[in-house]
Protein backbone atom coordinates (compact mmCIF):
# COMPACT_ATOMS: atom_id res chain seq x y z
CA UNK A 1 0.00 0.00 0.00
CA UNK A 2 2.75 2.47 0.94
CA UNK A 3 4.71 1.65 -2.21
CA UNK A 4 1.56 2.25 -4.28
CA UNK A 5 1.09 5.66 -2.67
CA UNK A 6 4.71 6.61 -3.30
CA UNK A 7 4.39 5.54 -6.94
CA UNK A 8 1.80 8.26 -7.60
CA UNK A 9 2.50 11.74 -8.91
CA UNK A 10 3.27 14.55 -6.48
CA UNK A 11 -0.33 15.76 -6.73
CA UNK A 12 -1.64 12.25 -6.15
CA UNK A 13 0.57 11.74 -3.11
CA UNK A 14 -0.52 15.12 -1.73
CA UNK A 15 -4.22 14.34 -2.12
CA UNK A 16 -3.90 10.88 -0.60
CA UNK A 17 -1.84 12.01 2.40
CA UNK A 18 -3.96 15.06 3.17
CA UNK A 19 -7.10 12.98 2.75
CA UNK A 20 -5.81 10.36 5.19
CA UNK A 21 -4.78 12.95 7.78
CA UNK A 22 -8.09 14.81 7.54
CA UNK A 23 -10.13 11.60 7.77
CA UNK A 24 -8.16 10.66 10.88
CA UNK A 25 -8.81 14.12 12.31
CA UNK A 26 -12.53 14.00 11.56
CA UNK A 27 -12.84 10.57 13.14
CA UNK A 28 -11.13 11.79 16.30
CA UNK A 29 -13.26 14.95 16.36
CA UNK A 30 -16.45 12.93 15.88
CA UNK A 31 -15.57 10.61 18.75
CA UNK A 32 -14.74 13.58 20.98
CA UNK A 33 -18.01 15.30 20.07
CA UNK A 34 -19.96 12.22 21.12
CA UNK A 35 -18.08 11.91 24.40
CA UNK A 36 -18.51 15.63 25.14
CA UNK A 37 -22.22 15.01 25.84
CA UNK A 38 -21.46 12.45 28.52
CA UNK A 39 -20.29 12.70 32.09
CA UNK A 40 -16.87 11.31 31.19
CA UNK A 41 -16.11 14.57 29.37
CA UNK A 42 -15.42 16.33 32.68
CA UNK A 43 -12.79 13.74 33.59
CA UNK A 44 -11.20 13.89 30.13
CA UNK A 45 -11.02 17.66 30.38
CA UNK A 46 -8.65 17.25 33.34
CA UNK A 47 -5.91 16.12 30.94
CA UNK A 48 -2.89 18.40 31.22
CA UNK A 49 -1.76 20.35 28.12
CA UNK A 50 1.81 19.55 29.16
CA UNK A 51 1.18 16.03 27.87
CA UNK A 52 1.42 17.39 24.34
CA UNK A 53 5.03 18.49 24.79
CA UNK A 54 6.77 15.09 24.99
CA UNK A 55 4.53 13.66 22.25
CA UNK A 56 5.27 16.59 19.95
CA UNK A 57 9.00 16.39 20.66
CA UNK A 58 9.12 12.67 19.91
CA UNK A 59 7.21 13.15 16.64
CA UNK A 60 9.39 16.10 15.64
CA UNK A 61 12.60 14.18 16.31
CA UNK A 62 11.37 11.21 14.30
CA UNK A 63 10.35 13.39 11.35
CA UNK A 64 13.66 15.25 11.49
CA UNK A 65 15.64 11.99 11.53
CA UNK A 66 13.72 10.54 8.58
CA UNK A 67 13.90 13.78 6.62
CA UNK A 68 17.67 13.96 7.05
CA UNK A 69 18.09 10.39 5.86
CA UNK A 70 15.73 10.81 2.90
CA UNK A 71 17.41 13.94 1.55
CA UNK A 72 20.83 12.42 2.09
CA UNK A 73 19.74 9.48 -0.06
CA UNK A 74 18.54 11.86 -2.77
CA UNK A 75 21.95 13.56 -2.83
CA UNK A 76 23.73 10.22 -2.88
CA UNK A 77 21.54 9.02 -5.75
CA UNK A 78 22.61 11.93 -7.93
CA UNK A 79 26.21 11.40 -6.90
CA UNK A 80 26.23 7.70 -7.81
CA UNK A 81 24.58 8.30 -11.18
CA UNK A 82 27.04 11.07 -11.97
CA UNK A 83 30.02 8.91 -10.98
CA UNK A 84 28.86 6.02 -13.14
CA UNK A 85 28.18 8.20 -16.17
CA UNK A 86 31.50 10.03 -15.80
CA UNK A 87 33.43 6.77 -15.48
CA UNK A 88 31.85 5.37 -18.62
CA UNK A 89 32.50 8.59 -20.52
CA UNK A 90 36.14 8.47 -19.46
CA UNK A 91 36.45 4.92 -20.77
CA UNK A 92 35.00 6.02 -24.12
CA UNK A 93 37.42 8.92 -24.41
CA UNK A 94 40.41 6.73 -23.57
CA UNK A 95 39.39 4.33 -26.32
CA UNK A 96 40.58 6.81 -28.96
CA UNK A 97 44.13 5.53 -28.46
CA UNK A 98 43.14 1.88 -28.98
CA UNK A 99 43.22 -0.02 -32.28
CA UNK A 100 40.07 0.57 -34.39
CA UNK A 101 38.52 -2.86 -33.74
CA UNK A 102 39.09 -2.60 -29.98
CA UNK A 103 37.76 0.96 -29.91
CA UNK A 104 34.60 -0.06 -31.76
CA UNK A 105 34.03 -3.09 -29.53
CA UNK A 106 34.43 -0.98 -26.39
CA UNK A 107 32.02 1.66 -27.62
CA UNK A 108 29.47 -0.95 -28.69
CA UNK A 109 29.71 -2.59 -25.25
CA UNK A 110 29.13 0.69 -23.43
CA UNK A 111 26.22 1.49 -25.76
CA UNK A 112 24.67 -1.85 -24.81
CA UNK A 113 25.19 -0.98 -21.15
CA UNK A 114 23.36 2.34 -21.60
CA UNK A 115 20.51 0.45 -23.26
CA UNK A 116 20.53 -2.06 -20.39
CA UNK A 117 20.27 0.77 -17.85
CA UNK A 118 17.27 2.37 -19.55
CA UNK A 119 15.35 -0.80 -20.40
CA UNK A 120 16.13 -3.06 -17.43
CA UNK A 121 18.04 -1.42 -14.57
CA UNK A 122 15.96 1.73 -14.24
CA UNK A 123 12.49 0.06 -14.46
CA UNK A 124 13.64 -2.59 -11.96
CA UNK A 125 14.78 0.11 -9.53
CA UNK A 126 11.44 1.86 -9.92
CA UNK A 127 9.62 -1.34 -8.96
CA UNK A 128 12.03 -1.95 -6.08
CA UNK A 129 13.15 -5.22 -7.70
CA UNK A 130 16.68 -4.31 -8.79
CA UNK A 131 19.42 -6.53 -7.44
CA UNK A 132 23.08 -7.22 -8.04
CA UNK A 133 22.38 -10.65 -9.50
CA UNK A 134 21.55 -9.08 -12.87
CA UNK A 135 24.97 -8.96 -14.50
CA UNK A 136 25.54 -5.94 -16.78
CA UNK A 137 26.93 -7.80 -19.77
CA UNK A 138 27.79 -4.50 -21.45
CA UNK A 139 30.35 -3.70 -18.75
CA UNK A 140 31.80 -7.20 -18.71
CA UNK A 141 32.15 -7.05 -22.50
CA UNK A 142 33.82 -3.65 -22.15
CA UNK A 143 36.41 -5.14 -19.81
CA UNK A 144 36.99 -7.98 -22.26
CA UNK A 145 37.41 -5.50 -25.11
CA UNK A 146 39.99 -3.46 -23.21
CA UNK A 147 41.98 -6.59 -22.34
CA UNK A 148 41.74 -8.05 -25.84
CA UNK A 149 44.91 -6.41 -27.16
CA UNK A 150 48.52 -5.94 -26.12
CA UNK A 151 49.54 -2.26 -25.96
CA UNK A 152 52.13 -1.37 -28.59
CA UNK A 153 53.26 1.80 -26.92
CA UNK A 154 53.33 3.46 -23.51
CA UNK A 155 50.34 5.71 -24.29
CA UNK A 156 48.17 2.72 -25.11
CA UNK A 157 49.27 0.90 -21.97
CA UNK A 158 48.42 3.91 -19.80
CA UNK A 159 45.05 4.33 -21.55
CA UNK A 160 44.31 0.63 -21.09
CA UNK A 161 45.02 0.79 -17.36
CA UNK A 162 42.93 3.90 -16.86
CA UNK A 163 40.07 2.51 -18.94
CA UNK A 164 39.99 -0.58 -16.73
CA UNK A 165 39.95 1.61 -13.62
CA UNK A 166 37.12 3.71 -15.09
CA UNK A 167 35.03 0.62 -15.85
CA UNK A 168 35.71 -0.69 -12.34
CA UNK A 169 34.44 2.62 -10.94
CA UNK A 170 31.33 2.24 -13.10
CA UNK A 171 30.76 -1.21 -11.58
CA UNK A 172 31.10 0.22 -8.07
CA UNK A 173 28.80 3.18 -8.77
CA UNK A 174 26.16 0.84 -10.22
CA UNK A 175 26.41 -1.38 -7.15
CA UNK A 176 25.91 1.64 -4.88
CA UNK A 177 23.01 2.84 -7.06
CA UNK A 178 21.25 -0.52 -6.86
CA UNK A 179 21.66 -0.74 -3.10
CA UNK A 180 20.36 2.79 -2.64
CA UNK A 181 17.28 2.01 -4.73
CA UNK A 182 16.33 -0.65 -2.17
CA UNK A 183 16.32 1.81 0.75
CA UNK A 184 13.06 3.34 1.90
CA UNK A 185 11.22 4.36 5.05
CA UNK A 186 10.18 1.11 6.74
CA UNK A 187 6.47 0.37 7.35
CA UNK A 188 7.11 0.26 11.11
CA UNK A 189 8.43 3.82 10.95
CA UNK A 190 5.31 5.01 9.12
CA UNK A 191 3.23 3.17 11.73
CA UNK A 192 5.01 4.98 14.57
CA UNK A 193 4.32 8.33 12.90
CA UNK A 194 0.63 7.48 12.57
CA UNK A 195 0.39 6.30 16.19
CA UNK A 196 2.08 9.44 17.52
CA UNK A 197 -0.20 11.59 15.36
CA UNK A 198 -3.27 9.81 16.72
CA UNK A 199 -2.07 10.23 20.31
CA UNK A 200 -1.58 13.97 19.82
CA UNK A 201 -4.99 14.33 18.18
CA UNK A 202 -6.63 12.46 21.04
CA UNK A 203 -4.81 14.62 23.59
CA UNK A 204 -5.92 17.80 21.80
CA UNK A 205 -9.49 16.52 21.77
CA UNK A 206 -9.38 15.79 25.50
CA UNK A 207 -8.01 19.23 26.37
CA UNK A 208 -10.62 21.08 24.26
CA UNK A 209 -13.48 18.64 24.68
CA UNK A 210 -15.80 21.36 25.99
CA UNK A 211 -14.95 23.80 23.18
CA UNK A 212 -15.60 22.28 19.76
CA UNK A 213 -14.45 25.32 17.82
CA UNK A 214 -11.06 25.41 19.54
CA UNK A 215 -10.77 21.64 19.25
CA UNK A 216 -11.55 21.59 15.52
CA UNK A 217 -9.22 24.51 14.76
CA UNK A 218 -6.30 23.09 16.73
CA UNK A 219 -6.70 19.63 15.26
CA UNK A 220 -6.97 21.02 11.74
CA UNK A 221 -3.77 23.04 12.14
CA UNK A 222 -1.87 20.08 13.57
CA UNK A 223 -3.10 17.57 10.99
CA UNK A 224 -2.22 19.95 8.16
CA UNK A 225 1.31 20.35 9.51
CA UNK A 226 1.74 16.59 9.78
CA UNK A 227 0.33 16.06 6.28
CA UNK A 228 2.83 18.55 4.81
CA UNK A 229 5.72 16.72 6.49
CA UNK A 230 4.49 13.33 5.29
CA UNK A 231 4.11 14.58 1.72
CA UNK A 232 7.71 15.80 1.74
CA UNK A 233 8.92 12.45 3.05
CA UNK A 234 6.93 10.43 0.52
CA UNK A 235 7.82 12.40 -2.59
CA UNK A 236 11.55 12.14 -1.80
CA UNK A 237 11.61 8.70 -0.17
CA UNK A 238 12.54 6.70 -3.27
CA UNK A 239 14.55 8.78 -5.78
CA UNK A 240 14.60 5.94 -8.32
CA UNK A 241 10.89 5.11 -8.06
CA UNK A 242 8.13 5.97 -10.54
CA UNK A 243 6.32 8.56 -8.38
CA UNK A 244 7.13 11.70 -6.45
CA UNK A 245 10.43 13.45 -7.12
CA UNK A 246 12.41 10.88 -9.10
CA UNK A 247 15.60 10.75 -11.11
CA UNK A 248 15.71 9.92 -14.80
CA UNK A 249 18.71 8.37 -16.58
CA UNK A 250 19.44 11.76 -18.14
CA UNK A 251 23.12 11.70 -17.21
CA UNK A 252 23.61 8.50 -19.22
CA UNK A 253 21.83 9.93 -22.23
CA UNK A 254 24.12 12.95 -22.17
CA UNK A 255 27.25 10.82 -22.41
CA UNK A 256 25.80 8.12 -24.67
CA UNK A 257 28.06 7.01 -27.50
CA UNK A 258 26.82 8.17 -30.91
Amino acid sequence: MLRWVESQSILGITLLVFGFCYVLTMATFGAAAILSRRAVARELKAASPVTLTPLAVILALLLAFLSSRVWTNVDRAGEYVGQEASALRQAVLLADTFPPDVRNNLRDSIKRHFHFIETQDWPAMGRGEANLQAIPTGLTDAVAAVLSFTPAQAAQQLAQERALVAIEHAFEARRDRIRLSQLQIAPIQWAVIVVLTMLILVTIAMIHIDNRTAMATTMLIFSTAVAVCLVLLMVYDRPFAFGGVTMAPTAFREVAVD
